[in-house]
């Protein structure tokens, strides 16, 4: 069935402009429609609202030439207790929050993305905003509560059945403080089901590249995420059936590839996490039936591949790890070891890989640490060079 077109452009298109407010009208007109595509020209958008996306309607942008800039991070303490199920804020600066603005309200003491808000403003009264959500948990004034402009430059909340390719996310990093992944990222999904983001690039991100929660059947190709601040790719919250491959994950300040919790019956295949401040993949609490093949992790800080810490029965079971090329990973405050297994890790197998060390003291490296709660972790010919032990119960050598 051949659907609607339209054309986004800073000159030459149907619908003309050069911030999200023109990418949005679109998007919603051909969702009105019952879906489409949205082609969008070259050029530097200034994403000063997150760009939603919408069931049925697939966004293309000009290969390495379509640009989604976020902002500089406007703040301002909370005037008054945002509650929990609020559907509105009170600030202390309100003339820095406008009517279509996201934005994200928390304490100083939450540490976990989960208990965040991101909602947009829909209407302004004296020094209130009101909300198109209700407030997730309550932000106290006696915790610091504050709400800025952080969101996640391209977000779709519930939807389905779309795409997004050949789009380029600028995070702006320098302007704009560090965000959990699990309610925000330079891509984020949440409750969303079949999704493909293909031929993306997000840098610059003062938080997660892609984050997607909650999720079905969401699909990550030839994508690359470079230079943010948090992981680099993350999906968690339960997602079934993700496919990651071909992506390109670097630079990143926490992990390349963060498999968060319930992540299961999924595949990472063709990827390369290089020189993340943490693992090139951590995998943990109930991910399970996933397989992860063929890819290149090297020169990360923590481990290539780090299997969380967790007890039984969450670990992260029956998992498959194969044919992929580990080198190089490692710190003196961290250690020099190819796979990490800790916790109550069962049944997983690791096969046909090669775990290798060119630049660590060779009386320190290991190629596959099992420590002593992990169970039927079987191991088959994999090439290990380089390292002074190719199994160990411990991260450090005696």
């Amino acid at each position: 069935m051949k659907k609607r077109v339209v054309t986004v452009g800073q000159s030459a298109a149907e619908l003309t402009g050069s911030t999200h407010v023109v990418v949005q009208a679109a998007i919603d007109y051909l969702f009105g429609l019952g879906g489409g595509t949205v082609k969008i020209g070259e050029g530097v958008y200034d994403i000063g609202s997150s760009v939603h996306l919408r069931t049925g309607v697939h966004l293309e942008g000009t290969p390495g030439k379509t640009v989604f800039r976020k902002c500089a991070e406007a703040v301002s303490p909370l005037a008054a207790d945002a509650d929990m199920h609020e559907r509105q804020f009170t600030a202390v600066h309100p003339e820095r929050f406008r009517p279509g603005d996201s934005v994200t309200i928390r304490s100083d003491d939450i540490q976990a993305g989960f208990f965040v808000t991101v909602a947009t403003v829909v209407a302004e009264e004296g020094n209130v905003r009101h909300l198109d959500r209700q407030i997730e948990k309550t932000a106290l004034l006696s915790e610091n509560g504050y709400v800025s402009t952080n969101f996640p430059v391209i977000s779709g909340y519930r939807c389905s059945d779309l795409s997004l390719k050949h789009i380029v996310v600028e995070g702006n990093k320098e302007h704009n403080s560090f965000v959990e992944g699990c309610r925000n990222g330079g891509i984020f999904l949440f409750e969303a089901q079949r999704v493909a983001i293909e031929a993306c690039v997000v840098r610059n991100y003062n938080g997660d590249g892609i984050s997607y929660q909650c999720c079905e059947d969401i699909e990550v190709r030839n994508c690359d995420c470079i230079g943010n601040g948090g992981k680099g790719i993350h999906p968690g919250s339960g997602t079934k059936r993700t496919v990651i491959a071909g992506c390109n994950a670097a630079d990143n300040g926490l992990d390349g590839i963060f498999i968060c919790w319930r992540v299961q019956h999924s595949l990472v295949e063709h990827c390369t996490s290089t020189g993340n401040g943490w693992s090139g993949l951590s995998i943990g609490h109930k991910d399970t039936h996933n397989v992860i093949r063929n890819n290149r992790f090297s020169d990360n800080r923590y481990y290539g591949v780090f299997f969380r810490n967790e007890p039984d029965p969450m670990g992260a079971n029956y998992n498959v790890v194969e044919h992929n090329v580990i080198e190089d990973n490692g710190s003196d405050e961290m250690g020099y070891v190819g796979i990490r297994i800790r916790g109550y890790t069962r049944e997983v197998d690791i096969r046909n890989n090669r775990i290798s060390f060119r630049k660590a003291p060779l009386n320190r490296t290991i190629g596959v640490c099992i420590e002593e709660h992990a169970r039927d972790i079987r191991l088959q010919h994999n090439d290990f060079d380089g390292c002074a032990a190719h199994t160990h119960s411990s991260w450090i050598l005696d």
